[in-house]
């Protein structure tokens, strides 16, 4: 695996972070997934030297993450021109349309429904990777 290759989760759901891996692991093995657990340690390390010299190749972000929410992390990812080609997928368990039209105008490039079953993490994952990443 090239450490180049990697995509960022911004997820605190320790199952969700558990079942991406292993899909990864199995599934996606040309890239690494790194997990990040809250808002304030995401906007962190997008601001860190590591994410300029090396930054991800998909940014899946879930809305309610501890400390600063999704949205507060991708309006300020956002403000950052360098990054834009950057697809940062938005992520909730709620499919409530007043999210969706946010995110949207915040920059984010998709948003989906959290999958409900491993099995359809286990399809949707793998078609999402190849979808935003060329």
């Amino acid at each position: 695996m090239k450490s180049e290759n990697y995509i960022l989760s911004i997820e605190d759901n320790t199952t969700d972070i558990a079942l991406m891996a292993r899909i990864f692991e199995k599934r996606i093995p040309d890239y690494a997934i790194k997990h990040i657990s809250d808002g304030e340690t995401a906007i962190d390390f997008i601001e860190s030297n590591d994410f300029k010299k090396q930054s991800p190749k998909l940014i899946l972000l879930d809305i309610k993450v501890p400390k600063l929410d999704g949205l507060e992390v991708l309006r300020h990812f956002r403000k950052h021109k360098e990054f834009k080609a950057i697809p940062v997928v938005m992520m909730s368990s709620s499919d409530l349309n007043d999210d969706k039209e946010k995110a949207y105008l915040l920059g984010a490039n998709s948003f989906m429904a959290k999958p409900k079953t491993f099995l359809e993490l286990c399809e949707t994952l793998p078609a999402l990777i190849n979808n935003w990443i060329i």
